[in-house]
């Protein structure tokens, strides 16, 4: 929590204790909705060792010069600018006025999607759960972890956060199996399936998961023909348990 004048704030933000000081992890998103998100960038630049601001592309002219002025106001102390400052954005031409705030990082890293390196998840996983709070507690089977891997991730890390954070709920501790990840992850189409298509597709990944991988008790209970059912799960790409 980061308070102002009108009171307090609250912020989409992660404070972590690290060599002794604390980082701040703020969302750019929120600076034109959020009335205090400047007051908070410009005293973690001062008393802070580390700040993260996320999406910096999402900034619009004014919200940039002003963070860009701040950054400036920052390195015109006695002592410079002391603080580490990382900033993300997506791919694409930064908009327009953004170059005044890219101008005070000196590196740039490109970072793939999180579909050219899914070696990674190794890691990742294993990090998402300590930030849930089920570190040490919670970890996959095989067969779950390789449909996490096969998984193109559109969404990126944001959705594999989104994913692991639902399995959790399902389960606080032992092995997140197959079964406890959300049916696209089942899919390997190569097209986008229509609401209907998914709606089958989802109806054949939970058969297929009651009936521990039996494609024919998995037809009998949605009431489809043995054909059918393996018609589909190839069609659709689907992973059958087991």
């Amino acid at each position: 929590m980061w308070g102002d004048a009108e009171g307090v704030v609250e912020f989409a933000l992660l404070t972590l204790a690290l060599v002794g000081g604390f980082w701040l992890l703020a969302h750019a998103v929120e600076a034109a909705t959020r009335p205090g998100w400047m007051s908070a960038v410009r005293q973690a630049l001062v008393e802070d060792d580390s700040v993260v601001i996320c999406h910096l592309d999402a900034l619009d002219p004014r919200g940039a010069r002003a963070l860009a002025a701040l950054l400036q106001e920052a390195v015109r102390v006695p002592a410079g600018l002391r603080t580490q400052v990382t900033g993300t954005t997506g791919p694409g031409e930064p908009r327009g006025g953004l170059d005044q705030v890219l101008g005070f990082f000196t590196a740039t890293v490109s970072v793939p999607p999180l579909r050219l390196h899914v070696e990674d998840l190794s890691a990742l996983v294993p990090f998402m759960f300590a930030r849930f709070g089920v570190g040490g507690h919670l970890g996959c089977t095989p067969d779950a972890m390789r449909l996490l891997m096969r998984y193109p991730w559109p969404g990126n890390v944001r959705q594999l956060a989104d994913v692991l954070q639902q399995a959790v709920h399902q389960r606080r501790g032992g092995q997140i199996e197959a079964g406890h990840l959300p049916p696209e992850l089942h899919s390997g189409s190569r097209r986008v399936l229509s609401p209907l298509e998914s709606m089958e597709r989802d109806a054949i990944v939970r058969s297929l998961a009651d009936s521990h991988g039996n494609k024919v008790q998995a037809a009998r209970s949605l009431g489809m023909s043995r054909a059918t059912i393996y018609r589909r799960i190839h069609e659709f790409g689907i992973v059958a348990p087991g």
